[in-house]
């Protein structure tokens, strides 16, 4: 996967400040780890990494509750297809191998990292844009 950096800029606005805000915040996250790999994770303490897995996991939990209730407050058609995204990547955010990452930070944080790429062109730049401007 190419290197991607974690940088906001307006292309990504989804047209809704709330989520928007959201989604910042997922970069956010995401620079910390960026900023570990191109350390190549030397030093790197196992509390930062399981600071970088709780932040995700409170992320996506709180996150996700937003978004679903805003769908189904508009009637969103497309709910439980959202919704079924939504439940897969929870999953494999909350079942992150934390012993794992802890014994090798600069392997495991790079699959992380292009997890959540992944995530922000397949779900955030088009099916959440999509979402978002059928509901406003």
């Amino acid at each position: 996967m190419f290197d991607f950096k974690f940088n906001w800029d307006e292309s990504l606005d989804t047209g809704m400040e709330s989520i928007d805000s959201q989604h910042k915040e997922l970069f956010r996250i995401a620079r910390n780890m960026e900023q570990l790999l191109l350390t190549r994770c030397i030093g790197v303490q196992e509390s930062a990494l399981l600071d970088i897995v709780c932040e995700l996991r409170e992320y996506v939990s709180y996150h996700f509750y937003y978004e679903e209730s805003l769908m189904l407050q508009a009637g969103y058609v497309n709910y439980e297809e959202h919704k079924k995204l939504h439940d897969e990547f929870k999953l494999q955010i909350m079942n992150l191998d934390c012993p794992a990452l802890a014994k090798n930070p600069q392997s495991e944080l790079k699959k992380l990292k292009d997890t959540i790429q992944e995530w922000i062109f397949t779900h955030m730049l088009i099916e959440d844009k999509k979402m978002i401007k059928e509901i406003k």
